[in-house]
């Protein structure tokens, strides 16, 4: 279906008599996008670009400064036919020209106050850009002098042999750090530790100061190599999420005809953040841990590959793979067209706004520009509530209130501002005169719709938490004298108490001793005798003095009993390391192994503070970590709601792969850093899954279905209950 286009506008009077030109200093750049001609217009002195298409661009080239806007409408009428374009398309191409300092001309004071009107809506939005919740600009500095003193030097690492350098890097970095996964998840939970962080914003600082500056480095090689210049007059400072980081403007990027140039300078950030993550994993495997330069070399590690995956390799996010992509789909300002498109599609289908104009050049635009609106749109507000999440349990209780700020901030600028700008455009924009009652009835039952949704009808109320299998009946084997290992029964075998001997070891020492204690008795044996028939007296003595021994040897025929170490229960041996205790001298008291009835388990499982435990369903899901297809029911049989902060097992915990955030300073991995309730649950018997003793399980507990806007809610005041003790 056409859109309709008005040939003429009200406003045309204004602009016709006008005689303008382009600024001398303008330069001019064709592009292809997708098969169509584009001109890309700068203005060098303010880093100013402009692009427009191939009638837009007919009509501005023969503005010279003579003729008449008018005179120059009707050729380009003449000569285009339908495709040239309409007088309210001059007069916003003309007001867009004179805001961007592209234009020169003498206004009329109608001209002027229109186009002074279009250069404060324009402000409002840089303003509103510039308060953006995630980042605001402040230039400070001109680094193209710099830039061209230094580009022979590192303008060469954007070359064949650069990349092979980078890619040997990479592969270097990986071996170090390969297979030492652990210590890396481990290390993660100490980043945001008070004692860290000015480690962590100076390892920030430098890591973004290169990632800068290499994008600028990539600009000028390839505006030098091309003859396009490839300035960069603009390095400042940008707070992003109120932490000031370094940032350069490397804009003129976009005059290249090349777009394999403009993707370079995108991802030339990321490949040298990238860089600098490899020779810190090789720093950071070399040196021992609590030495500075190993804290340092996990950090830039932590940054550069954080940042280049969550952000700028993000295409979601308006960064830097953002800009690659835009190039790569030969879509230029993909962000702000493609949410156009979705606003058009409301507009033109819902509303029935017959005028509105798609953003959309060509048909293969139309899918990847509804793909991105919806994708980008929702990873933004999953980006904002991460960063929320994040900076709640990472920061210090003495910082939490940072977060705070944050989450206030994002309602206000992401719900009720942009929320109260709609509600005004309803109430009184122009373009929605005939069809006001159909947009106000279509977003009122929209909006009534989500509301009964999210706040009227219950939904499922669940909560996952992980546990860990262990046996009913379980007894710790340790040894019951000291000796030397001589035999053993291997591990995984069935034992009782009544006949099965799990170690058999020999003590020489004690073997003497007994014959001693049992020599020694028999000599005072033989004196009794001797003196009952001679003093009475001295045989009492001798009595109670064999009563003594003989304590004593039964003491040592009990230590040399326990040389034979049974099973305390029925059930199985488990001894995984029992074949290096032959020969092996142990003390008593010393771990051999345990006992355990692995027939008859249960689970441990363990629930935040912020769960409502006493409205859980007795009867829970459990599926088995990293068997999915595994799936058991069981009953609640313990809940302890004191809270407590040692784990169950140190597998539960971040360092072992777990969901539990450990205790800084916890060599064992098995003390939370927050406390927990522990529940009990005993897993039904079910055809074709086992449990064994050790496994981690994710257990799904059942509550009351409540509507998804009440349980948000609760979720919220927790969170704050827990952080600000409110």
């Amino acid at each position: 279906m056409s859109v309709e286009r008005p040939t003429f506008s009200e406003s045309w009077y204004r602009v016709a008599d006008l005689s303008p030109r382009l600024r001398s200093t303008v330069q001019v750049y064709r592009q292809h996008f997708r098969g169509r001609m584009w001109h890309v217009l700068q203005d060098p002195g303010s880093n100013q670009f402009f692009r427009v298409n191939e009638p837009a661009y007919h009509f501005v080239a023969m503005l010279d400064g003579r003729r008449r806007v008018a005179d120059v409408w009707r050729v380009c009428n003449e000569q285009l036919g339908d495709d040239a374009p309409t007088q309210g398309e001059v007069i916003q191409l003309l007001g867009q020209l004179y805001v961007s300092n592209l234009l020169q001309a003498e206004l009329p004071p109608d001209a002027e106050a229109m186009f002074n009107r279009y250069r404060k809506r324009i402000r409002r939005e840089v303003q509103g850009y510039l308060m953006s919740l995630l980042f605001a600009r402040i230039p400070l500095i001109d680094p193209d002098h710099f830039l061209n003193r230094w580009v022979a030097v590192f303008g060469r690492v954007f070359s064949v042999f650069g990349m092979v350098v980078w890619l040997v890097l990479m592969a270097v970095g990986l071996y170090f750090v390969a297979g030492r996964a652990g210590d890396l998840w481990r290390g993660s939970s100490l980043i945001f530790d008070p004692t860290n962080l000015p480690l962590l914003y100076l390892c920030v600082v430098v890591v973004k100061v290169c990632h800068e500056f290499s994008h600028a480095f990539a600009c000028k090689r390839f505006g030098q190599k091309t003859g396009t210049g490839g300035e960069v007059h603009v390095m400042g400072v940008m707070f992003l999420v109120f932490v000031p980081l370094p940032y350069m403007d490397a804009s003129s990027a976009w005059a290249f005809r090349s777009k394999w140039h403009r993707v370079v300078v995108g991802a030339a950030g990321m490949l040298a953040e990238l860089a600098l993550a490899a020779i810190a994993a090789v720093v950071w495997a070399n040196t021992p841990e609590g030495a500075t330069a190993h804290a340092m070399a996990y950090n830039v590690m932590f940054i550069a590959s954080v940042s280049s995956l969550l952000f700028n390799g993000n295409a979601l996010l308006r960064f830097d793979a953002y800009y690659i992509l835009s190039d790569l789909l030969e879509i230029p300002n993909l962000w702000h067209r493609s949410r156009q498109y979705l606003y058009y599609l409301v507009r033109r289908y819902v509303w029935g706004v017959r005028r509105a104009r798609s953003p959309a050049h060509t048909s293969g635009e139309r899918g990847w520009m509804v793909i991105y609106a919806v994708l980008s749109t929702t990873y933004r507000v999953f980006i904002v509530i991460f960063i929320l999440l994040t900076l709640t349990r990472r920061l210090p209780r003495d910082l939490a209130v940072i977060a705070l700020m944050f989450g206030i901030m994002a309602v206000v600028g992401w719900l009720f501002v942009p929320l109260g700008k709609f509600v005004h455009y309803l109430a009184t924009s122009g373009e929605l005169g005939r069809v006001r009652s159909r947009a106000v009835s279509t977003t009122l039952v929209v909006v009534c719709a989500i509301l009964v949704g999210v706040g009227a009808i219950p939904a499922p109320d669940r909560s996952r938490v992980e546990g860990v299998v262990e046996p009913v009946r379980l007894a710790i084997v340790h040894a019951g004298a000291d000796g030397v290992v001589e035999d053993y029964l291997k591990s995984g075998q069935k034992v009782s108490p009544a006949g099965d001997i799990l170690v058999r070891a020999v003590s020489p020492e004690l073997v003497a001793r007994r014959d001693q204690l049992e020599a020694e008795r028999r000599r005072l044996a033989a004196r009794k005798r001797l003196a009952q028939t001679q003093e009475i007296a001295a045989a009492q003595i001798l009595t109670e003095q064999i009563a003594a021994l003989d304590d004593q040897i039964a003491r040592v025929h009990e230590e040399l009993a326990s040389l034979k170490v049974r099973p305390p229960l029925e059930g199985t041996w488990i001894a995984p390391e029992i074949e290096r205790f032959r020969g092996m001298y142990l003390h008593r008291g010393d771990r051999i192994g345990l006992v355990a009835s692995l027939d008859d388990v249960f689970i441990r499982a363990i629930a935040g503070q912020e769960l409502a435990v006493k409205q859980v369903s007795e009867r829970v899901e459990i599926r088995v970590k990293g068997k999915p297809d595994q799936k058991l029911s069981g009953t609640i049989t313990k809940m302890y709601p004191a809270g407590q902060e040692q784990l169950p097992s140190a597998a539960l915990g971040y360092a072992a792969g777990g969901s539990i955030p450990v205790a800084p300073g916890d060599e064992r991995g098995t003390r939370a850093a927050e406390r927990f309730f522990e529940i009990h649950i005993a897993p039904d018997r079910t055809a074709g899954v086992q449990l064994f003793s050790g496994q981690r399980v994710v257990v799904r507990l059942e509550m009351p279905d409540k509507p998804l806007l009440l349980q948000w809610w609760r979720s919220l005041l927790q969170l704050i209950q827990k952080r600000f003790f409110i």
